[in-house]
């Protein structure tokens, strides 16, 4: 059931991870995204802030959540716990169902690192060297805070992207996301590209937010509290997403 803001939650010490863009010809972030950020404590709740989306803005809670990062081939038809189990066309790593866990996987992850331009010579040599079931923190370069993976089969000797996936629980189907990032990543991202824009969105955890609506001259304005569970300003809304994501960002600055 939708929840009006303020939402506790939402603060940067529980901010676990994010997801981000990668355009792999480039190999870097993409422009134009606001990446989205993950929130959790002990078991739950857990909290997805997506602020820009073809199907709009929204803040999505779960009680519970279980969650990993891929790359391959997801079978959505089976559950968080076949894919991992039986699915061999994917590389996986789980990192958790409780913020401690998530937290101490990622710190994990960093033990194994790459830098983007090593990343860059594996995927474009003519005879690639051999990985094998091969995850790897890039820790410099464009594409630091992300996790790649590579395998001989899954991806014949290329590094791709992981991805976020995560489930209500394991015995139940997964959502499957964008391109892991770390929290200190998508903060760097956010400095670099939308100066302050971060900070704002915080204040959906600190105080009521609303949308406000000018009826006049013939009305008064109409505020519209803004809550979780519900999509707000959808792409077909606009011209194009380019505009979606200069109208959002002025209704962030706006959060009081």
């Amino acid at each position: 059931m939708p929840t009006p803001t303020p939402i506790a939650l939402i603060k940067p010490a529980n901010r676990l991870f994010a997801t981000i863009d990668i355009d792999t010809h480039t190999n870097q972030f993409k422009a134009g995204q606001l990446p989205s950020t993950y929130y959790m404590t002990g078991v739950g709740p857990f909290l997805r802030l997506r602020p820009l989306h073809r199907s709009g803005f929204g803040m999505f809670e779960k009680a519970t959540r279980v969650v990993g990062i891929y790359t391959g081939d997801w079978v959505s038809a089976e559950t968080f716990q076949e894919n991992r189990d039986t699915n061999d066309n994917i590389l996986f790593s789980y990192l958790g169902d409780n913020a401690t866990d998530i937290t101490a996987a990622i710190t994990a992850l960093k033990g194994t690192a790459k830098t983007t331009q090593e990343i860059i010579d594996q995927n474009a040599a003519v005879h690639r060297p051999d990985l094998n079931n091969s995850i790897v923190y890039v820790d410099n370069g464009p594409l630091e805070g992300s996790v790649f993976g590579g395998d001989q089969v899954k991806t014949n000797n290329y590094y791709r992207p992981m991805k976020v996936v995560d489930a209500t629980a394991a015995d139940r189907n997964a959502h499957t996301g964008h391109a892991f990032a770390t929290s200190e990543a998508a903060e760097t991202f956010y400095g670099a590209h939308y100066p302050a824009l971060l900070d704002q969105l915080m204040q959906l955890g600190q105080s009521a937010q609303v949308i406000k609506t000018d009826m006049s001259p013939r009305g008064v304005t109409v505020e519209t509290p803004i809550q979780t569970d519900l999509q707000y300003y959808p792409e077909a809304m606009f011209e194009n997403r380019a505009v979606q994501l200069n109208f959002l960002k002025r209704l962030y600055m706006s959060f009081v």
